[in-house]
């Protein structure tokens, strides 16, 4: 029992702690890295693990005091493990200016101590990160607003602003408009398409089959690389290259989903094969037995 417990547990970093970096694509597609931040902007980082009414309570509590955080030079994001369209029609159906980020398979959250080890989620918990890059508060569940604006007021030596208006300001005019370059998107391509990118001698791209080890002994492209889809994260450099990528697992969902990861964390000239091998038209193969 205690040995799950430990599982179960996460720690937030601690105060003063370098925060790891962070890339990852906002919702409306745009690619944001701390680092774009430092020296110039304070972060202030909600992670949220499900959509609760709470949770849209406190998303809404954050955006009406937006004002404030910005006369404080801090820019608020929310971040989850939910697919970038998901996430851009829970930020629609909210009317919240701050952008949401997608988190694929909660990597961002288990870098910064608030994701379970046993699913890949984000816990509730909020960051507040100095100019420095380094954590000025963090708590598990979510801290309300005017004590995250009283510690950034602290931290620069200011009066706390006055109160927030009550209702957001124009999202064009925060400070997290234009904050990166866009992200590369994924493209869906059919089984030939694909066969046909591979065989050109000048195209220099990878088929990177994603599905489990006993789907891909049994039937796979004779240009395949096996990466099980929840392995990508940890072993993508075993590719050699982050571009020019093609993903297929068995109908095409899983491999999607691989596609989009690599497109947030910056990889481009990413394709998903529609249908995946249940489609696929090329030459085939099986791992031989002596092999598995």
């Amino acid at each position: 029992m205690s040995v799950l417990r430990d599982m179960m547990r996460f720690r937030p970093l601690d105060e003063g702690e370098l925060v790891p970096p962070l890339s990852l694509t906002a919702d409306e597609g745009t690619w944001i890295k701390i680092r774009d931040f430092q020296d110039h902007l304070n972060l202030v980082l909600v992670f949220f693990r499900d959509e609760s009414s709470e949770t849209e309570a406190y998303l809404k509590a954050l955006d009406a005091a937006r004002s404030s955080f910005e006369e404080l030079e801090t820019v608020v994001f929310a971040v989850n493990t939910a697919p970038t369209d998901r996430l851009r029609d829970l930020r629609a159906h909210l009317r919240v200016g701050f952008f949401f980020l997608y988190d694929p398979l909660a990597l961002t959250a288990r870098a910064f101590g608030v994701s379970g080890r046993i699913r890949p989620q984000c816990r509730d918990a909020v960051y507040v990160v100095g100019k420095d890059g380094r954590v000025i508060q963090a708590s598990k569940g979510f801290t309300e607003p005017g004590r995250l604006l009283d510690a950034l007021a602290q931290v620069q030596g200011r009066d706390l602003p006055v109160a927030a208006a009550a209702e957001a300001q124009d999202a064009g005019n925060s400070f997290t408009r234009d904050p990166g370059k866009k992200a590369a998107r994924a493209v869906d391509i059919e089984s030939p398409k694909a066969e046909e990118m591979l065989t050109d001698a000048d195209g220099d791209y990878k088929l990177v089959d994603v599905r489990t080890k006993s789907e891909f002994d049994a039937d796979h492209s004779v240009h395949a690389i096996h990466i099980p889809v929840d392995e990508l994260p940890h072993r993508y450099q075993d590719l050699g290259q982050s571009d020019r990528l093609i993903f297929v697992c068995q109908g095409g969902d899983r491999s999607a989903a691989a596609a989009e990861f690599m497109t947030s964390i910056g990889a481009s000239s990413i394709y998903n094969v529609l249908g995946g091998m249940s489609s696929w038209m090329g030459p085939r193969t099986a791992t031989p037995v002596e092999d598995q």
